[in-house]
């Protein structure tokens, strides 16, 4: 009877090792995936392209850090996020985005008038150059003053579309489970293009 009971036990024991062996696999071959996808991300560069209508657009791949690698390696990020309204020990998703935005300006410069009183009580009229430029997406407007300094207001306005995705993986014509986690971003403003971006995902 003894030797049953002692069988089982080794043999419940040998079923633990394995479960263990097994989670600690499967949990080396994940770190394993995610430090190439990490390393394929890093060493391509952003995919750039224009959209059927024109607009800048890149693709990115992502990253896979913990909240402790983030705090590491992305610390002004993880500083200001600390200043927002959410927990940071729940955060999933951090994407960045950096853009430059150029515009050929072209105005003409229109006389406008003004009516001031010196400290002697004089009224003074004084003639300024003024311009205005305005569409859909920017607002330029300002005068020239008599000593020949500009003041004025500059508008800009954008708006960037953010698109998250899977790559599957591929066999021929057969697509399943997921290769990578993409994301796309679009400015709508056409003056705009996307000179940086980077999409991470936080993981325990």
């Amino acid at each position: 009877m003894k030797k049953y009971i002692y069988t089982g036990i080794i043999f419940v024991v040998l079923l633990g090792i394995i479960a263990g062996q097994q989670k600690w696999i499967g949990k080396v071959t994940a770190d394993r995936d995610v430090y190439r996808n990490n390393n394929a991300t890093l060493l391509t560069d952003i995919k750039r392209y224009k959209t059927s209508d024109s607009l800048n657009a890149v693709s990115v791949g992502n990253l896979t850090l913990t909240v402790k690698e983030f705090r590491k390696y992305r610390a002004n990020d993880y500083e200001l996020i600390k200043t927002l309204q959410a927990d940071k020990k729940r955060l999933q998703t951090v994407t960045t985005a950096q853009t430059q935005t150029i515009y050929q300006l072209k105005g003409e410069l229109k006389d406008s008038t003004t009516a001031s009183i010196d400290s002697s009580g004089v009224v003074r009229i004084d003639t300024l150059k003024c311009v205005e430029i305005q569409d859909k997406w920017f607002d330029l407007t300002g005068c020239i003053d008599t000593n020949a300094q500009f003041v004025g207001r500059f508008e800009n306005r954008d708006s960037l579309l953010y698109v998250e995705h899977i790559v599957p993986k591929r066999f021929l014509f057969i697509k399943w489970g997921c290769k990578e986690r993409r994301q796309e971003i679009v400015s709508r403003n056409p003056h705009t293009r996307i000179v940086g971006a980077e999409f991470i995902r936080l993981r325990k």
